[in-house]
């Protein structure tokens, strides 16, 4: 039985192009309206990536943008945001990987020495290639030629990094995996304190299907039998319709994440965020 208030958390734009949906925000402003209106339609948590105002190109290594963005979100709602993280180094002439997290991080560093504080942090678990994700534009019809690594001197990094600064933080898990990943930093007492939060990233192009549920059902049982405790979870969906997982989300105690960044819902008729968010309410 859910006893506990369901939060509905959004990503606003991450990567997504207007090519796929007109409402896709890419400003400082328009990322701030659809926030605005993502609060009044019952969202509680925003997630956005820092983009160029008119090309919509990812600026996600660009402090300026990301922590505009924040700004202009916190001022306007009392909603939970974070940006991305994210800078990637070429290798071999052809294939991207995630840089250390000191590089990485450069925006939140830098947003300590303006004084503005983050209500909760991103970490990212273990490794994963970007091809096991759909491309926002293009799907799976051509291979991404990139991996995010998190290593395990990242991972401290980045643990300690928030543990420092007493902000609480969410776990990202790409594979079942990556549950054993987030004991090792619990027993390394890095995982800061109560309640464990975790997003279940299951892909996409199938989020309704018996094999999505069936990854859910493996996370939640690899879950209940490394950690000591159930953490808050929610699964995300990139590349496919949220809202046949979201449902069984809730029902089994979790919470719901939808966006246009997951999913640009072309096949609904292009809904703004906002609508998404009242459809999950």
């Amino acid at each position: 039985m859910q006893t506990e208030r369901v939060i509905i958390e959004v990503a606003l734009n991450e990567n997504q192009m207007r090519s796929a949906n007109p409402h896709i925000p890419y400003s400082t402003e328009e990322i701030a309206e659809a926030a605005q209106q993502c609060y009044d339609a019952g969202a509680a948590v925003v997630h956005f990536h820092g983009r160029d105002a008119v090309t919509g190109q990812p600026l996600m290594s660009d402090p300026e943008t990301s922590l505009a963005g924040y700004k202009a979100i916190t001022e306007r709602t009392p909603l939970i945001a974070y940006p991305t993280y994210g800078a990637m180094a070429r290798v071999l002439d052809y294939y991207d990987i995630g840089e250390p997290a000191p590089q990485r991080f450069t925006h939140f560093v830098q947003a300590e020495a303006e004084g503005i504080e983050f209500e909760i942090g991103p970490v990212d678990l273990g490794t994963y290639d970007g091809n096991a994700f759909p491309s926002p534009d293009q799907g799976a019809k051509v291979p991404i030629n990139a991996m995010l690594l998190n290593t395990g001197v990242d991972q401290q990094w980045i643990t300690r990094f928030w543990q420092e600064r007493n902000v609480k933080m969410t776990f990202a898990l790409f594979d079942t995996r990556h549950v054993q990943n987030l004991r090792n930093i619990l027993d390394w007492g890095l995982s800061g304190e109560g309640t464990l939060v975790t997003k279940l990233f299951l892909g996409g192009f199938g989020a309704s299907t018996e094999r999505e549920t069936a990854f859910l059902v493996h996370f939640l049982s690899e879950m209940r039998a490394l950690l000591p405790q159930m953490p808050s979870w929610m699964p995300v969906i990139a590349g496919g319709e949220q809202f046949s997982l979201g449902a069984m989300s809730v029902a089994l105690g979790g919470h719901m994440r939808v966006g246009l960044g997951d999913h640009h819902y072309a096949e609904m008729g292009a809904p703004t965020n906002a609508a998404l968010v009242e459809r999950a309410v």
